[in-house]
């Protein structure tokens, strides 16, 4: 035989009226919200600073054995640049090493 289920025990004087109603808010000033918000650890949701647009526009994916993308990013770490200049830099080493002045020409044209 199945147990009946337990009754939810509602009760029926639930007073609609005082949950539609609307409560007045305590008006506060910027500095009191901004110190709430400091102490409750609110992150603000202002839109941060737009970044500036970049010359940097084609975009370059290549495949690379299993290391070399995290041991780039380290060197561009280092350098404090970001993948583009570290690639750019990158490109005129090899450059430099192996090219000729006309690549060189037409590096420093296009990075200037």
């Amino acid at each position: 035989m199945a147990k009946e289920r337990e009754a939810l025990n509602l009760d029926d004087t639930i007073d609609l009226e005082e949950l539609t109603q609307k409560r007045p808010l305590p008006k506060l000033g910027k500095a009191e919200i901004k110190e709430i918000a400091t102490q409750t650890g609110f992150i603000s949701r202002q839109p941060r600073k737009k970044r500036s647009r970049t010359k940097y526009t084609a975009q370059l994916n290549i495949k690379v054995r299993e290391g070399i993308k995290p041991l780039f990013q380290e060197i561009g770490a280092h350098l404090e640049t970001f993948d583009n200049e570290t690639f750019e830099l990158a490109l005129l080493a090899l450059i430099e090493k192996e090219g000729t002045k006309e690549y060189l020409a037409l590096f420093k044209e296009l990075t200037k």
